[in-house]
């Protein structure tokens, strides 16, 4: 018996995006693009008339979350496997995918070779995550090893670490920020040893830049 082809529902705000990857999607055995979408709007319009096995989502669709897109896409359709795709792969976009127990999250940065290996591991019933999101996973610090259940590194770090980020980011010195919080300065320099170990990130700089790009701050 002949298996048949996965179905694909591919939702991207990129109409360059949506049109290269449904053009080799369709050239590949087993995958077939029967709808394409730009917005939330068009993709639940697509699933009344498609019947599709997967949806393949841009996590940050412009204006618009792709993870509350996918759950609505899943009470749609109960048993559609979610992969999401992203040009930028942020410790938020990681924890909104692991926390919706999405079957793949894949970087816009991997090969076309990769993708589709990816994109089959999946409709084995696997999951899929590129090399660009197990990097910001979380890791035990004794052995090395991912930690169970999957969580990013920016969830391992505590509220009050995450408050004194947001200082740091606002280019507040510590003194500054101790007299703010009614600590020691030597509290605020333990606190800002333990999250750039945890983060794995080295100077006020790259800390700044981490605020900036998971949206703790804004600028």
């Amino acid at each position: 018996m002949i298996k048949s082809a996965a179905r694909i529902l591919l939702v991207d705000d990129h109409e360059m995006v949506r049109s290269t990857f449904q053009d080799v999607l369709n050239r590949i055995p087993g995958f077939e693009v029967v709808a394409t979408a730009a917005n939330r709007k068009e993709a639940l319009k697509q699933l009344q008339h498609a019947n599709c096995t997967i949806a393949l989502i841009d996590i940050n669709l412009d204006g618009e979350s792709g993870t509350n897109l996918a759950l609505e896409i899943r009470r749609v359709q109960p048993g559609i496997k979610t992969v999401f795709i992203s040009a930028s792969v942020f410790d938020r976009y990681v924890d909104h995918a692991i926390a919706m127990d999405a079957d793949g999250f894949i970087s816009k940065r991997e090969s076309m070779e990769r993708f589709i290996d990816g994109l089959q591991d999946i409709v084995q019933g696997k999951t899929f995550f590129s090399d660009d999101v197990k990097k910001r996973l979380a890791k035990c610090s004794v052995t090395g090893n991912v930690l169970k259940p999957l969580q990013t590194r920016r969830t391992i770090i505590t509220p009050r670490q995450i408050e004194i980020l947001k200082h740091i980011a606002h280019g507040r010195s510590k003194k500054q920020i101790a007299e703010r919080l009614n600590v020691a300065v030597k509290t605020i320099d333990c606190h800002c040893d333990n999250m750039m170990k945890r983060l794995d990130l080295h100077d006020r700089v790259a800390l700044t830049r981490y605020a900036v790009r998971e949206g703790l701050i804004s600028l």
